[in-house]
């Protein structure tokens, strides 16, 4: 069939649209829709597509010129076909409307309830089932009621303006935050080449709080001594509270010592309280190289407010899985790391041990903070830290 055909019948079908009846949509390659209903619908292989159009006759198109079937459920063909019979009344169209909501057609039952609050403005059931609500005398839609109250439609929420405004700055933040990641990678990958020197400069001269992320991955993630150097150094310019936990955080995690204490020498210049918070929480951990770790970090920054959890962690105890070596009927373990070395032999299968450790980096915190030394005394701490606590002042006086 030649197109200037289709495009005819294609006038024909939108001319008596307001004809109701139920249709199938044919979706033309050409460009273009007919409505009708598919004639020879169990053919297989299709074809060829043999439409009824209301009132028009039949038109046949080979398969290849349509390019999808847009299906018309039977619902909606009885839906058709049954409308007429219901009279323009509020309870005719409030049946008609129940019809549609038996047979899950929201849209035609909408239309219907409408058409009701036409007829009948103080129709209720029609306002409720349409998410009416009465409020102080006056019929709103929730959507109304939601304005009234300040509240905005937000990508299909009902937020305040405060809440939407939020969350446009994350979103703003959020694509800083991925340019500055574009921008560090790129200058990472300048190292070692023609562009070193200015990479070296751009990252140094980065103070935006935006980069922080990108930096921290960084410093977490390069296996590059020097490159994580110079992430250490633009977060400490930088200097937010997210950018000295990162520092924080790599004064116990980088397995660089020179890299630790550059952290360290950093914070030390700083005045976070949450870096010390964090280094006492690591005071508990469940090895004693980050407990001393951490305990060299609290004895850099001397707040007295750590005693206490110093004191507490100057003996720990840990416990080993050990596993006895294929062929071998006994087990030797050595703690390398414990004061004046030590071990145990054991025959049979694996065993869980425990061993105390003498903690020397948080005997050195204590001594740097209070100027004491009671080594690992824990007794003699405990009764010397209680005696500087100032008791409350008694009023002697009598009424």
């Amino acid at each position: 069939m030649g197109r200037c055909v289709i495009r005819f019948l294609i006038l024909l079908v939108v001319f008596n649209s307001g004809l109701a009846c139920p249709a199938d949509v044919f979706v033309l390659t050409g460009g273009g829709r007919i409505s009708g209903e598919l004639v020879n619908r169990n053919e297989t292989p299709r074809k060829q597509y043999v439409i009824q159009v209301a009132g028009q006759g039949r038109v046949t198109l080979d398969a290849s010129q349509v390019d999808q079937v847009i299906y018309t459920r039977p619902d909606e063909q009885q839906y058709e076909k049954i409308r007429p019979d219901y009279p323009d009344t509020v309870e005719g169209q409030w049946a008609l409307a129940e019809w549609c909501r038996e047979h899950k057609l929201n849209v035609e039952r909408d239309a219907h309830l409408e058409r009701i609050i036409e007829l009948d403005p103080s129709h209720a059931e029609a306002r409720r089932a349409l998410g009416y609500a009465q409020i102080e005398g006056q019929w709103v839609t929730q959507d109304e009621l939601m304005i009234q109250r300040g509240y905005k439609r937000y990508k299909g929420r009902w937020m305040l303006p405060q809440q939407i405004e939020l969350l446009e700055d994350k979103s703003k933040l959020e694509n800083v935050q991925q340019e500055w990641f574009q921008k560090v990678k790129r200058w990472r990958g300048w190292l070692g080449t023609n562009r070193d020197e200015q990479a070296r400069e751009n990252l140094h001269n980065i103070a935006d709080p935006a980069a922080v992320k990108a930096l921290v991955s960084g410093l977490r993630d390069d296996p590059s001594d020097s490159a994580r150097l110079l992430y250490i150094e633009a977060l400490a310019k930088i200097n937010t509270l997210e950018a000295a936990k990162a520092l924080a955080i790599a004064s116990i995690d980088d397995p660089v010592e020179e890299l630790r204490l550059t952290c360290l020498d950093f914070l030390q210049k700083q005045d976070h309280p949450e870096v010390i918070t964090y280094y006492v929480s690591k005071l508990r951990a469940k090895d004693n190289l980050t407990i001393n770790l951490a305990a060299i970090g609290l004895g850099r920054l001397k707040d007295p407010s750590t005693i206490g959890p110093l004191i507490d962690a100057l003996i720990t105890t840990h416990k080993f899985k050990i596993s006895k070596p294929s062929g071998d009927d006994s087990i030797t373990t050595t703690f390398s790391n414990a004061p004046g070395g030590g071990g145990f032999s054991f025959g049979g299968g694996p065993k869980i041990i425990s061993r105390q450790f003498n903690n020397q980096a948080v005997l050195d915190a204590l001594v740097a903070i209070t100027g004491q030394n009671f080594n690992y005394n824990q007794a003699d701490w405990r009764h010397w830290y209680a005696s500087q606590k100032k008791p409350e002042a008694i009023d002697a006086r009598r009424d």
